[in-house]
């Protein structure tokens, strides 16, 4: 097939992508980088094999319809959000507004475009900083806006007046100051010092039924001494089959060394508490989301068994599943695929398609 829907530049964006934040360094990408997915060919789009190539080493699952970078971030995401109303739905201080009745962290200050919240009502800075210094418990501040992988996340310890205006003016716009979270025991033996968190996928199918992707469900655990789950510093992601239990094997990006998780934590036969209740609450609030049909949500469980929301993700990544569990959406690829092939793509939609300057991609295309 000689016109493929996506172009060369889509095609080298993705490889770029791919690159510069999965493979693991010493990859050989060459060995399969030429050779076309036959699945994705019928369909129109040009996929290198090179993904299959890689995923399936890491998981053991030999198939071709591995989704590339390009694919999904320019095609498949547009095609089931509505990419064009996303911003209005990032700053995480609106959650309380879109889900009244989920359990969310306890918000003691929220800084919303400048102006700052107590409760519903706008304060000022005196009255902020007296909020947070009567508060009895520990404290996290994190930005509300255009974050991932846990950015600006920090705790706050004792401050003085001026050291608490100090850190307020340095987040500046768009943060919360929260109460830490206290997590379920069974959670947080694996990382005492991070908010342990599962990564859920819930997909709306064009009738309107809501379906849990169950084959891709993972829990994220920081590492040692991290308050963050952050698998590309130094913590790990473990899959969650589909009775809640946790798989021992442990999988980080760019790395493609398999762990285990009894052995680096000492925690075995791990279960969700509460996994069925989690998976409920989901469509609750995925029900709410009338112009997303794809929804990645980070959430935890509280020791009372409640379910607690931490955020939800628009354009959730794809290439962590895929290293653990396969390609990405499984059953329900082929009807996602049909969707992508009608989606013009454009530079408005989803990341634009730029390369570093001094990458190998960017002189390709020159």
């Amino acid at each position: 097939m000689g016109h493929f829907i996506n172009t060369n530049k889509e095609y080298y964006w993705g490889d770029w992508y791919f690159k510069s934040h999965v493979m693991a360094d010493g990859f050989d990408y060459k060995a399969h980088k030429k050779e076309l997915s036959p699945y994705y060919e019928s369909r129109g789009f040009k996929v290198s094999m090179m993904f299959a190539d890689y995923f399936s080493r890491l998981n053991g699952i030999n198939s071709d319809r591995y989704l590339s970078m390009d694919v999904y971030y320019f095609f498949v995401i547009p095609s089931l959000n509505r990419y064009d109303f996303k911003d209005a739905y990032l700053d995480k201080n609106i959650y309380s507004e879109l889900f009244p009745s989920v359990k969310q962290p306890q918000a003691i200050v929220k800084n919303m475009h400048g102006h700052l919240y107590r409760d519903g009502k706008e304060i000022s800075l005196e009255q902020a900083i007296a909020a947070i210094q009567s508060h009895d418990g520990d404290l996290i501040i994190k930005p509300t806006v255009e974050t991932c992988n846990g950015e600006g996340v920090e705790q706050i310890g004792d401050c003085s007046t001026e050291q608490l205006k100090a850190l307020l003016d340095h987040y500046s716009f768009n943060y919360v100051v929260q109460e830490k979270v206290k997590q379920h025991h069974d959670l947080q033996r694996v990382n005492p010092t991070s908010l342990n968190s599962m990564r859920l996928y819930t997909y709306r199918r064009l009738d309107g039924t809501y379906e849990f992707l169950y084959p891709f469900a993972h829990l994220r655990f920081g590492g040692k001494g991290a308050i963050k789950d952050n698998v590309s510093q130094g913590g790990g992601t473990c899959l969650i089959h589909p009775d809640g239990r946790v798989d021992d094997r442990v999988y980080r990006f760019k790395n493609m060394n398999v762990g285990s998780l009894s052995n680096e934590t000492g925690v075995d036969n791990l279960v969700i508490p509460c996994y069925e209740k989690v998976i409920q609450t989901l469509f609750q609030m995925h029900s709410r989301l009338p112009y997303f049909d794809f929804v990645g949500w980070d959430v935890t469980v509280l020791p009372n068994g409640e379910p607690l929301l931490i955020e939800f993700n628009l354009v959730p990544s794809v290439e962590g599943p895929q290293m653990m569990a396969g390609p990405m959406f499984g059953e329900y690829l082929d009807e996602i695929i049909e969707r992508a092939s009608h989606v013009e793509c454009s530079r408005e939609q989803n990341f634009k398609k730029v390369f570093p300057k001094d990458s190998l991609f960017y002189l390709h295309m020159q």
